[in-house]
This record gives C-alpha cells, structure tokens and sequence, in this order.
C-alpha cells in the first residue's frame, strides 16, 4: 500500500453503521404509529363493518287471509239415463232422433200395439161379465138370506148364496188385475222420455224389432250441470251444502259461472284419500256441456289471521326448511337459523304460510341467505312489514 492510497475501512465498522440506521428507521415508524393510531374501540367497529353481510329484512305479522282451493273436474249431466225396451215388438213410429232436445213425456218410439190392445179388450170383457156374475150373485144371496128367515129356505142353501156372491167378487177382482196387467203392456209398446234432456244416443230405427231388455237410448238431464271435486281432510271441515263456488270452463275463457256446493261427503275415498264434494251449476241455456273441462275456485271457511314470508327467505336442506332471523347482539345484528313449518298459500306461489317457528314482530332475512350461517353478522337493510296476501307493507303503514 503506497502513502497515497486511501485506507480501507474496515467490515465491522460497517455493519455497524447499517445495523445504527436500520434501528433508526423502525423507531421512527414505531413512534409515528403510537401517535397516529386510531382508538382500539375504533377498529373494531371498522372491522364488524366490513365483514357484516348486507340482508334485506321484512317484518312478520299475521293478518287476515281467505283461505281458498282451486280444483280441475270434468263437467257431468245432472243425470244421465239408459232407457231399455220392456217388452218385445216391432218399432212402428219414432218421435225423435239421436241428439234431440226433448221434453218430459215426449214420446220417443211406439212398438205394434195390436196385440197389447187385443189383450186390455179382452181384460175389461172379463170384467164385464165378473160384475154381471157378481150382481147375480148378489141378488140370489139377498133372496136366500130372506126365504131362510121365513123358513122357506134351507140355511145350507143361504150359506151357498153367500159363498157364490164371494166368489164372484174374487173373480172380479182377477178381472181388473189383468186389466191393469193388460194395460201396462199396452204402456210398454211406448218409450216417452222421462223427463226434458237430451237424446245422447238413439239408434232405433223404424221397422227394427226390439227385444224385452234392449237398450234404445240414453237421456241426458242438462237443465243444471255437476261437478265431483276431491279435497283434502284439512279442505273438507271449512266447506258445507249452499256455499257458493265460482266456475271457470276452458270452453269459454275469461268467463265466471256461478255454482253452488250440493253436497259434502262424509267418508274419503279409498284410494284417493279424498272427500267427494259435488257442485251444482245452473244451466238454462244448455252452454255447459258434459264433458268440459271446468275449475272451480272453493273458499275455505271465514278468513282467518295467517302468518306469511316470502318463499325466497327458506333454506331447504334435505327436506328440513329454515329460515334466518335477524336479532340484536351487543352494537350490530346477528343471523339465527330458525326451523319452520310451512305450507303453500292457493294462488299466491311467491309467499308460504309459516304453521310454525316464526311470531309476530320476528324480522326475516331475504337476500344474502346463502351467504349466512347460524351467527353470522348482518346489517340489516331497510325492513319492511310482510303481511297475508304476498304484498310487502312499508314502515308506518
């Protein structure tokens, strides 16, 4: 090393100034942090706030409800039936054909009656000649009673007069029972409608024998039209005879008919499980035809109070629906898994009925739900009261 040369400076001397430096920097940040650091009750308030879940929130609150069922039937006659030929014979003359209306008493077809006929005329000749063998015999019993009190006549011949004038009458009355008998075969050459409908089928045709026991035609009662609704037990103790029910059919859209419940059943059905109720339907113009699809709108006794909350705030896991309740805890809010009961409102999908696990005043978070568990922190958005009927009541309301 020569005279001009610099002297080195040594290693450790230099690391101790690096080691002096560094200690400089992290004092001065350490102090810059004690003086301008924010309260600890500050921090954590940032933080809880940062790490809420945002939910919207409606209030629960029970409120009057008309309970109601819709059902599908198919429309049916009043009454529907089959008419049979009761005696054998030819079809001498039709008075309608398939499809006709047709009034009460209407005839339909006449069968040969000649010998129907030949049979009451020979009925009401032994008739005649009974109440003549009666009248005799009458008067021969007057007679004889009046000689044996005169000793004129015997008492054994009296009690002969007598027997004879019963037997006369016996005889008489077997002439008029075969003259009733004569003149209800007379009654069956004819086929009149038992009351005002219309002919469904009527295949007869002029000139075809009929044989006792044929079926000939089918008669429809349209003057009032049936349906045959299936309700569930729940439905079936809410509904009685004369409660009105509104009936809408596919053949005629946009258009309300006006039925009556005619009766309720007493047992389910077997297979179904279900209570028959009939509903009666006005008809006097004929439009509602058996048949037609038809559905009918049941009210379910008096409104009564119903708790309501929209299907969005359930959670369904494995069959078992929750819902999360917003609740107060110390400054924020907190989510609360809460079991449910529920079922569906008729003609409101977007809301359920709540049977069990939510009260009054109970507020329901109904977004972010997928977001929350049992604890989480929430900040409740603005909350709303949600009542029966599907429709959202703001605060103050």
């Amino acid at each position: 090393m020569t005279a001009n040369e610099p002297r080195a400076r040594p290693a450790s001397s230099r690391a101790r100034w690096i080691f002096v430096a560094a200690s400089a920097v992290l004092l001065s940040g350490a102090f810059g942090l004690c003086v301008f650091a924010p309260e600890p009750a500050t921090v954590a308030a940032v933080g809880d706030a940062a790490t809420a879940v945002p939910v919207d929130v409606v209030e629960v609150r029970a409120r009057p409800l008309q309970r109601s069922t819709r059902l599908s039937a198919v429309v049916e006659a009043r009454r529907r039936v089959e008419l049979f030929a009761e005696t054998a014979g030819r079809v001498v003359s039709l008075g309608a054909e398939e499809l006709d209306a047709v009034d009460e008493g209407q005839l339909l077809l006449q069968m040969d009656p000649i010998l129907a006929d030949a049979g009451v005329e020979k009925a009401l000749a032994a008739i005649a000649r009974a109440e003549s063998q009666l009248a005799l015999a009458d008067s021969e019993r007057e007679r004889f009673e009046k000689l044996a009190t005169q000793d004129a006549a015997s008492t054994s011949r009296r009690d002969q007069a007598v027997n004879e004038e019963k037997v006369a009458q016996a005889n008489l009355r077997e002439a008029r029972a075969l003259l009733a008998e004569a003149r209800d075969t007379r009654s069956k050459k004819e086929i009149h409608a038992p009351f005002g409908g219309v002919l469904e089928s009527f295949t007869v045709e002029k000139g075809e024998y009929l044989h006792g026991g044929e079926r000939v035609a089918e008669l429809l009662d349209l003057t009032t039209a049936r349906l045959e609704l299936g309700v569930t037990d729940r439905e079936i103790v809410a509904l009685e005879a004369g409660a009105p029910v509104s009936v809408q059919l596919e053949a005629y859209p946009g258009e309300a008919f006006t039925g009556t419940i005619l009766r309720v059943g007493a047992a389910a059905d077997t297979t179904s499980r279900k209570f028959p109720v009939e509903v009666e339907l006005a008809n006097p113009e004929r439009r509602i035809l058996p048949g037609m699809v038809a559905r009918a709108s049941l009210e379910l006794g008096s409104p009564g109070p119903v708790r309501a909350i929209p299907r969005d705030a359930l959670v369904d896991q494995f069959g078992v629906q929750f819902v999360y309740v917003v609740v107060a805890e110390g400054a924020g809010h907190e989510s609360v898994r809460r079991r449910v009961e529920v079922r569906d409102v008729a003609f409101q999908p977007a809301i359920v009925e709540v049977v069990t696990g939510v009260e009054d005043g109970d507020r329901i978070a109904v977004s972010g739900i997928q977001e929350l568990r049992d604890g989480t922190r929430v900040q409740p958005r603005a909350s709303r009261t949600y009542m029966a009927g599907g429709a959202p009541e703001e605060p103050g309301t």
